[in-house]
């Protein structure tokens, strides 16, 4: 019995140390409910985002769900990445929190950090997502996703963006059709 609760207290010890060293977490009351890439999106509007490379945020279904769950993205056009995210039943609402997205050097700025604002309330998700409209966003290397309150980091979760077609579950899903033609 000791030698059982000793491995499940070395196993749980490894999967913290894994969760740790990749950078992921969230802390009460952000719940993760996803991440990964959505294979497309359909815009619901605009509104401006001035800390944002194209100074304008594209608005999205909040209910979206995420279509393959990975921390690996490929740089391919018109796919969208990030997190889906919601309050802890029972605890109480950060309302507006900034997104934080940070990422190697982009555009003639080389800019490498973006945000914007988005409000949390109980009962309902938010989907924060990064798409690739054009050549230049495609950027590889290590990109995070921050959902940040008051300077607190609320939640957290790293994606490498790859080349293009290197993630297969993500070319089976999205670019299937595309790939069986």
């Amino acid at each position: 019995m000791i030698r059982t609760a000793t491995l499940a207290l070395l196993l749980s010890a490894s999967a913290l140390a894994a969760e740790t060293a990749t950078g992921a977490f969230s802390n009460t009351p952000v719940e993760l409910l996803g991440f990964g890439v959505i294979c497309e999106v359909e815009l619901q509007g605009q509104r401006e985002a001035p800390d944002t490379l194209s100074g304008i945020l594209n608005i999205v279904d909040q209910d979206r769900e995420i279509d393959v769950t990975t921390p690996r993205v490929p740089a391919d056009l018109g796919l969208s990445f990030g997190v889906r995210a919601g309050l802890l039943p029972g605890t109480a609402v950060p309302g507006m929190v900034d997104i934080v997205v940070t990422h190697p050097p982009m555009g003639d700025s080389g800019i490498t950090v973006e945000r914007w604002q988005a409000v949390m309330s109980g009962g309902e998700t938010t989907i924060n997502l990064f798409t690739f409209e054009h050549a230049f966003e495609m950027v590889e290397g290590p990109w995070l996703f921050q959902i940040v309150k008051d300077g607190e980091v609320l939640l957290q979760q790293p994606f490498e963006v790859t080349p293009s077609g290197s993630v297969p579950p993500v070319q089976k899903a999205c670019f299937g059709a595309r790939l069986m033609s």
